[in-house]
């Protein structure tokens, strides 16, 4: 008897527990977060473009919080968008090129909103943002306009704002009587720049050109050695800003939907951008390998519709990657551990806080670049070639002025500060060659079968490497009388990796050593593939600048299963998009 009442009491407070639960959840916010492709922060009216290109977003600003200086994670949109469901930088997440895919140990955004009772739900519009990288983990529906299963981009297979917003309302309305998290992307302001009427003539000045909104009408001036007229880049501009402003358009339909179902006065909307678009402030059209501020700087808009709080401005830099804490935050639930965001709330309740030093990074199209931004200083380092640009903000903030030279010792502080927030060598490759105190020349060259995520030269000079579409490493160096070296990273981690080595011209007479047991290569040239014997993973005994030879090691890292290599298939997809080569 006494344990019949035992179990009775045990069942009655496990059904309070569960009804406190539906409760505290019933009065949880709608969330709603808003992914704009390519939208630069300063072609919105909000933060002081003369254009009036966002009239809607420009009201929610007036009815929330606008962030005034937002750094993307990435200047393109696939490791950009991982950022901010992730809340970690690209080398974290390592989803930072095509072929790769999240880890299943990383947890996003969604499955922690739905693990804590939310419904979740997105519509989004282009391949980068879809299953095949690991998006649709966590949503109970995933709508993608089916271009996972067949994209290809010259077939314009991306769906415009107005259809996003028919479908995102839609969801809106199948989900309104329960708390839930809608996650919704528009594409339109990326290239193609094509707005329908009568946004196509809302901005348009005078053109006697020959350049069209489509890409393979200016792809060839995309590079940087390649000139455009100032006529040109405006015509470009104009367009640009026309589809800003239908998908603003389309996002105030979408704003008036939520009052229109009763959904506004429960929801925090959040609208961001993934990263900018470049228009030859530094020679180059589009975005992907640059870390200049037309690319990485990003707008940021947070409003609570449950309140009637005054609008404000927030001048303190933040971080896309803040974003993921910030949901949860309002959300009522902890982040999981591994974020590297912080939440906004504080800022966002007027609490004092310092800026947040913001880190961006981009392994594209050979570019293995990383920038270190603070409110008014920024450093970019180019490890494909070693090159360092500084930049002082507040005087220059269009970053045409490159200090390096000049202050050296600022910028070696700010690189310091870099490399202690990314990791540069977990799991990596580490080749170093040392001298005898007479001078030698180390040339050779790194192949692999996966793709070099992180390249990191060890010696000052400038321009002695070269990656070479992200699978081979090419090196040459004379005159060395101390040491050097690369380190590097592939994915997946037990990818083929193949080395050809030579000292003084000459691939037979080199020297190398591998692992802690200084093991020879039985023949030359030599290549890994598969587990590793365990002394590989251990650095050999050497004094730089006393033996000379090559010595080669690999630091333990993380597991084969940290990263998903795509099908061949998805490959040959990626490649129409004239992204993957």
């Amino acid at each position: 008897m006494a344990g019949r009442r035992r179990a009775g009491g045990i069942l009655l407070l496990l059904a309070l527990l569960a009804a406190a639960c539906r409760g505290s959840a019933s009065q949880r916010p709608v969330l709603i977060l808003i992914l704009v492709d390519t939208l630069r922060a300063d072609h919105l009216h909000a933060y002081g473009y003369p254009r009036e290109t966002s009239p809607f977003l420009d009201a929610l600003a007036g009815r929330g919080v606008l962030f005034e200086q937002a750094v993307s994670a990435a200047p393109w949109t696939l490791p950009a968008a991982m950022s901010l469901m992730t809340g970690r930088l690209p080398s974290s997440h390592r989803v930072e090129n095509d072929g790769m895919k999240l880890a299943a140990s990383i947890p996003l955004l969604a499955e922690t909103l739905r693990n804590a009772g939310y419904a979740t739900s997105a519509v989004v519009s282009h391949l980068y943002v879809s299953r095949p990288f690991g998006f649709d983990r966590g949503f109970d529906r995933f709508d993608d306009f089916g271009l996972s299963k067949d994209y290809r981009f010259e077939a314009g297979l991306e769906p415009r704002a107005e259809k996003v917003t028919d479908r995102a309302l839609g969801q809106v309305r199948s989900l309104k009587d329960r708390p839930f998290f809608l996650f919704v992307h528009y594409f339109d302001p990326h290239w193609d720049y094509d707005p329908p009427p009568p946004f196509s003539n809302r901005f348009m000045t005078p053109y006697s050109g020959s350049i069209t909104g489509k890409y393979s009408s200016f792809s060839e001036f995309a590079r940087p050695d390649r000139s455009l007229s100032q006529e040109d880049v405006q015509h470009l501009v104009d367009l640009y800003d026309g589809e800003i402003a239908y998908t603003d358009s389309q996002i105030g339909r979408f704003l008036k939907g939520l009052e229109t179902e009763g959904v506004a006065r429960r929801s925090v909307v959040v609208v961001v951008a993934d990263h900018g678009e470049e228009f030859k402030e530094h020679h180059s059209l589009g975005h992907g390998r640059n870390l200049y501020d037309e690319s990485i700087r990003i707008p940021l808009l947070l409003a609570d519709l449950r309140t009637e709080a005054p609008a404000r401005r927030i001048a303190e830099q933040v971080r896309s990657i803040d974003l993921f804490p910030t949901l949860c935050d309002l959300a009522g639930i902890p982040a999981p551990r591994g974020i590297e965001g912080e939440s906004l709330l504080p800022l966002t309740r007027a609490q004092a806080a310092p800026s947040r030093p913001a880190v961006s990074e981009t392994i594209r199209f050979d570019a293995y670049r990383k920038a270190y931004r603070l409110p008014t200083e920024k450093l970019i380092v180019s490890l494909e070639n070693n090159a360092r640009e500084l930049y002082d903000l507040k005087s220059d903030p269009g970053e045409q002025s490159n200090l390096y030279e000049t202050r050296a010792k600022q910028a070696m502080a700010l690189e310091h500060s870099l490399f202690e927030q990314v990791d540069v060598l977990a799991g990596g490759w580490n080749l170093r060659w040392s001298s005898d105190g007479k001078p030698h020349r180390f040339s050779g060259s790194v192949e692999t079968d996966g793709l070099f995520t992180r390249v990191v030269p060890l010696f000052p000079e400038s321009g002695r490497h070269r990656v070479m579409r992200g699978r081979r490493i090419d090196f040459d160096l004379e005159g060395v009388v101390r040491g050097g070296g690369l380190s590097f990273s592939v994915d997946p981690p037990e990818a083929r990796i193949g080395f050809a080595l030579a000292l003084d011209g000459t691939e037979d007479s080199a020297p190398i050593f591998v692992g802690r047991e200084r093991k020879r290569p039985s023949s030359h040239p030599f290549a890994f593939a598969g587990p590793l014997a365990s002394d590989i993973l251990s650095r050999p005994d050497f004094r730089s600048g006393e033996e000379l030879g090559f010595f080669l090691w690999k630091n333990p890292g993380p597991s084969p299963e940290d990263a998903t290599e795509l099908s061949d298939a998805m490959k040959e997809r990626l490649r129409s998009l004239g992204y993957l080569r």
